[in-house]
């Protein structure tokens, strides 16, 4: 009886342990999911670096729990966080740490999410057959998938197809892809169409626009218009811009200022960042300027002119938070990889002093030569350490320096400061040297637009600290393509640092 009851009192306890222990796991997902929601809400409303931090919070937990479904989704939407602040390498890295979750192997709708991103990455790093293989990809994943986020994945990446020929003027091939996204979107459920109807009839109206088919592009901008007031998305501010094109371009002045104006409003009402539509103010200002009203063109010219300066402050901020966020994850790695080192150190000196003092119990007659023994291995150990640790602190302050250098030249950069390429040869003294080992009549702005590459500036970011256009920076780095006979599917930031780095080696 008494041994029943001890029974009965230990299988209750494990019982309240295991439910304390499942009660702690769900309570820490749904702080993830909580997490992850809250960011998907920011990237809705265009807050970039609200979304990086977000998605980071729920990662740390996730790494916690161990959870691989959790991992996988916070890397993904770090991924697409790094990617919209313009940091594509940082976004493939965390694209790549994704994709080899355990989760993400046996899941083709995250493994279609992430080459979403992927693809994205490559076409703004200008690898067009990357990117375009990685939306064919998406197609063979998914194209029999009944689910509803894989039939809403598989409609988005038609229509990202189409808009790509839309930008290169190919609006037959366009027409033909929106046509297969509205297939997809065809099967979706009345409830979970409509966002994808929405973006469609935009994206059919701006062909139709483009086509000079001024009844049609109507039509579908009414028509989304339409499913906005009836769902009040809050990108519905989307379908008030596309009117406002389609009025300007009537040269119907009055009205497209008043659906350009609604636009301003609901980004203001929805609480979105409105940095990135800043050119609603520039529109507002030129149809003012149309309608003789000099008064309010001066004022939204400049709202537009201070939302550009506050927007370049802005994606400063941003881009600074996220790479010290990456020397955090760097510095991070750096010290898990050192405390491994000296568990290792710890062992193999643990398992010496035991191999030590089995030798000397077995020849105690030895004893003396084994005492000197062990002093030599022991001195041998400490001169290691304190080689290892001398190691670690001049690691430590070269790379300070580097940063720092680093730091001094993009600053130097985004100032458009004349003493730019000087400093940039001094913290890279080889460069210069080996660009004109190979083309000995390049100009100083040649190799200034090298310098400004291989830092890994993008062409809107050169632009802007330069004051060109994008299409001149991007027809001048094209031009240096050619002349150093760069392949087009090699990045040229990437061939200019392996330049460097075989001019290292040799050395």
């Amino acid at each position: 009886m008494i041994i029943n009851n001890f029974i009965r009192k230990n299988i209750f306890l494990f019982i309240l342990l295991l439910s304390n222990f499942v009660i702690c796991q769900n309570s820490s997902i749904r702080e993830i999911d909580d997490l992850l929601k809250k960011a998907e809400h920011s990237h809705q409303s265009y807050k970039d670096r609200e979304e990086l931090e977000l998605a980071q919070k729920a990662n740390i937990i996730a790494q916690k729990e161990g959870n691989s479904e959790k991992i996988a989704e916070s890397y993904y939407i770090i991924a697409r966080s790094f990617a919209c602040l313009e940091l594509q390498k940082q976004s493939l890295y965390f694209v790549n740490k994704a994709q080899k979750e355990n989760y993400s192997l046996k899941n083709p709708l995250i493994q279609a999410k992430l080459k979403e991103i992927k693809a994205n990455d490559y076409f703004t790093l200008s690898l067009q057959s990357q990117g375009k293989k990685e939306l064919f990809d998406i197609i063979k994943l998914l194209k029999e998938k009944k689910d509803t986020s894989s039939i809403k994945l598989l409609s988005r990446t038609y229509e990202y197809i189409g808009n790509l020929h839309f930008d290169q003027n190919n609006l037959d091939s366009s027409f033909i892809y929106y046509k297969r996204s509205y297939k997809e979107i065809k099967k979706l459920p009345a409830s979970s169409s409509t966002s994808r109807l929405f973006s469609y009839y935009t994206a059919i109206g701006n062909a139709y626009l483009k086509r000079k088919k001024y009844d049609s592009a109507l039509y579908y901008y009414v028509k989304s218009s339409e499913i906005d007031k009836k769902h009040r998305f809050t990108t519905g501010f989307i379908s008030s811009i596309s009117l406002g094109n389609y009025y300007k371009e009537q040269k119907q002045y009055e009205k497209a200022l008043q659906f350009y104006l609604k636009a301003n409003e609901d980004l203001e009402k929805n609480n979105i960042n409105n940095y990135p539509f800043n050119y609603i103010n520039k529109n507002i200002d030129q149809l003012y300027a149309q309608l003789g009203n000099k008064e309010k063109e001066s004022e939204y010219n400049s709202i537009h002119y201070e939302t550009d300066r506050k927007l370049a402050t802005e994606r400063a901020r941003n881009v600074d938070y996220a790479l010290n966020l990456i020397l955090k994850d760097q510095d991070d790695e750096y010290n898990e990889s050192q405390k491994k080192k000296y568990i290792w150190i710890i062992i193999s000196i643990s398992v010496i002093i035991i191999l030590f003092v089995i030798i000397y119990n077995i020849l105690r007659k030895n004893l003396k030569h084994k005492e000197n023994t062990i002093t030599e291995v022991t001195k041998t150990l400490q001169t290691k350490d304190e080689i290892i640790s001398k190691k670690n602190i001049e690691t430590e302050e070269l790379q300070l320096k580097v940063n720092d250098a680093y730091s001094e030249v993009i600053e130097l950069a985004q100032k458009n400061d004349p003493s730019f390429y000087f400093r940039f040869q001094e913290v890279y003294p080889e460069f210069h040297k080996k660009l004109l080992e190979i083309i000995p009549t390049l100009r100083t702005s040649e190799l200034t637009l090298c310098a400004y590459t291989f830092l890994g500036l993008n062409i809107k970011d050169i632009a802007e600290y330069t004051y060109k256009s994008p299409n001149t920076i991007r027809n001048r780095k094209q031009s240096l393509r050619k002349k150093f006979s760069i392949p087009t599917e090699i990045d040229m930031e990437k061939w200019l640092k392996d330049l460097l780095n075989e001019d290292t080696v040799q050395k």
